[in-house]
């Protein structure tokens, strides 16, 4: 017996996973009044929505994947430096990402509240990309690496792994769950771009690389 064929669509003021065997719509997910989805992407049962408004601000929806069931909202501003690419890595069903050159977050997936967003020191030359190396998050630039506590946003030095490994060397890690990411790698194209559309389950998994 053939599936249906079932893909996520946006359109202004919402987005519809809809059913195109049987031509009719699965659910609706109701955007904000005047938001224009230019961007969706998956994790497992979550659907991250980028939209944006004329004369208005860019916001980061979420919603699940089986039901629509709208999860939460943010303005982009809210969870990060439209400077810096949103290119979060999970973990425990939270998000850890840099949310400016010199800030480390972590967001909750399920309720999309912000446990922290935390300022660390960095020398204006010094260039920092996060990772998850099992159970810990880590910061690591050409000169140096650090830990982050993943409960308070706290970091420290991480000697042990530039003992390890030739820092100035590496150009780029697998993290967990950032494979849905690689759609836009760069933060927020312009609402001119064209748009990109999540099809049923084709958003990535667990594991991935960017």
């Amino acid at each position: 017996m053939s599936m249906n064929k079932v893909a996520i669509f946006g359109k202004k003021d919402s987005i519809a996973k809809y059913d195109l065997t049987d031509n009719k719509p699965v659910w609706v997910g109701e955007l904000p009044k005047g938001q224009i989805p230019y961007v969706i992407a998956q994790y497992e049962n979550y659907i991250l929505v980028f939209s944006w408004a004329w004369f208005g601000s860019k916001m980061i929806h979420c919603f699940r994947e089986d039901s629509g069931d709208s999860l939460w909202s943010h303005y982009q501003e809210t969870l990060h430096s439209s400077m810096i690419p949103f290119l979060p890595h999970t973990f425990e069903n939270h998000m850890y990402y840099l949310a400016s050159s010199k800030e480390v977050a972590k967001l909750s997936w399920e309720t999309g509240k912000i446990v922290f967003r935390k300022r660390f020191k960095k020398s204006i030359f010094n260039q920092y990309g996060l990772g998850i190396i099992s159970d810990e998050v880590v910061l690591i630039s050409k000169k140096d690496a650090l830990i982050v506590n993943k409960e308070t946003g706290d970091t420290k030095s991480y000697p042990e792994l530039a003992k390890k490994l030739n820092l100035k060397e590496i150009t780029s890690a697998l993290g967990n769950g950032i494979t849905f990411m690689s759609l836009i790698s760069l933060t927020h194209p312009q609402a001119t771009d064209g748009g990109v559309y999540g099809g049923d389950g084709g958003g990535g998994g667990g594991d991935g690389g960017g």
